[in-house]
């Protein structure tokens, strides 16, 4: 049985163990050791009884660990998985027991799905977060992250974006790589790359 490791001991770290736990009472998969994070006193105030292992940038990945990657901010989240998979290290991919995944998805390495809607023939990346998402028959690119009730519809998101909370992203869009969809967004026309947005109708900032 392989040890487990989550990167990032923040909410989206807390998130993906709680996926793991879920999964593990089903059918134990892992040893689940606890988390990597360069802040050491990221837990504290929370009843975990997993602790933090050590600083993510200077572990060493052995044979016997598969890691998952707790972190929502894309571009932190692309620059560890990138350090890590440079070590060896191989990552597992998470979905909860209580995603509703239709026919035909796509999910790809090292993603965590959480309590997500995602409808059929939808294409999922790598390392890609959707933390209670609506996510149409669309595709989101790899490193990205969609947040709590955000509804993407038949839509096209890049490589390192960012949706935030309660964003809705109207049918048939596309959103640039590394862009950031603020909290409670609508949006109503395609995002070029590199732009932040937000508001209704969501506007650049």
């Amino acid at each position: 049985m392989k040890d487990l490791i989550i990167l990032g001991a923040g909410g989206f770290g807390i998130e993906a163990l709680e996926i793991a736990e879920r999964i593990n009472r089903t059918e134990k998969k892992w040893n689940i050791k606890g988390f990597l994070d360069p802040n050491s006193d990221a837990l504290n105030g929370i009843d975990c009884k997993y602790p933090i292992l050590g600083n993510d940038i200077n572990w060493v990945p052995n044979n016997n660990e598969v890691f998952v990657i707790g972190i929502a901010n894309p571009h932190l989240k692309e620059k560890v998985v990138l350090q890590f998979k440079n070590k060896g290290a191989q990552f597992e991919t998470l979905i909860s027991p209580n995603a509703v995944i239709q026919n035909h998805v796509i999910i790809g390495e090292g993603c965590v799905i959480g309590s997500a809607w995602i409808t059929a023939y939808a294409k999922i990346g790598n390392y890609v977060h959707v933390a209670g998402s609506m996510i149409g028959s669309g595709s989101i690119g790899d490193f990205s992250t969609t947040t709590g009730f955000a509804n993407l519809t038949n839509s096209h998101i890049g490589k390192c974006v960012f949706v935030g909370s309660h964003a809705v992203i109207l049918n048939n869009l596309t959103v640039g790589d590394y862009s950031y969809i603020g909290a409670g967004s609508v949006v109503i026309k395609n995002v070029k790359s590199n732009t932040k947005v937000f508001g209704n109708p969501a506007k650049i900032i």
